[in-house]
């Protein structure tokens, strides 16, 4: 019995003192906690033994990924935080084929952590429900189409835009030649961009339109004028 006791004893001190994580018997820098503004602490997992974050994203990222960390002694981040302290996506929505890791560097002076940060959306890119309208001129040399959508961090491809004008039901494409129209912007967590140099005045007469793109149908119209 007294064994026994001896083992608990052990065993509880062994965990409250010297049974420390292998991160803190190093000199390398390393996330004691970590927490994102406005998603639930159960959507967040760090995996410190293999030095990985994973994070389910909401349908719509409202102000970026926004980490709230307490980092070991002397630590700070040297990598991987825009300059409004969010964690930078845009290879996630830029049809990156090759996809870049997102990682955040970790440096204390000594020696330097490097934590993978990994996205998983809450589901299929789609279209947000708004009451926008684009409003582009025939004769403009550039036009920029920003749609609102959910779930953008999906690694999406788009390599053709679809408009049907509403009054004529005539559908008209503009196509990359199954390059990438699309790309994001890291101040603009919730829209598709599409940058599209004089395609109007080539393929939309004036009218309003309806958007798609890989099956997915807008509710926001194209208002193309003269």
């Amino acid at each position: 019995m007294k064994i026994a006791q001896i083992g608990l004893i052990v065993l509880l001190a062994c965990m409250l003192s010297a049974c420390t994580e292998p991160e803190e018997e190093t000199n390398r820098p390393f996330i004691k906690t970590i927490s994102f503004a406005g998603i639930p602490n159960e959507n967040v997992i760090l995996d410190k033994a293999k030095s990985r974050i994973t994070i389910q994203l909401p349908a719509i990222l409202k102000g970026g990924l926004k980490p709230v960390m307490e980092l070991s002694k002397g630590a700070q981040v040297v990598h991987g935080l825009t300059q409004e302290n969010t964690i930078d996506l845009t290879s996630l929505c830029v049809c990156n084929y090759d996809n870049e890791r997102i990682t955040l560097r970790l440096d204390n002076k000594e020696a330097q952590s490097v934590y993978e940060i990994v996205v998983i959306p809450e589901g299929l890119l789609g279209a947000q429900n708004t009451n926008e309208q684009f409003t582009f001129l025939r004769n403009g040399d550039r036009t920029e189409l920003s749609l609102p959508v959910e779930n953008l961090y999906t690694n999406p491809h788009v390599d053709m835009l679809f408009f049907t004008n509403l009054e004529t039901g005539k559908e008209e494409m503009i196509s990359a030649d199954a390059a990438c129209l699309n790309h994001c912007n890291s101040l603009d967590h919730n829209r598709m961009i599409f940058s599209l140099s004089s395609p109007i005045e080539k393929y939309l007469k004036a009218g309003t339109y309806k958007i798609a793109f890989n099956n997915i149908k807008f509710p926001q119209h194209l208002v193309v004028t003269d």
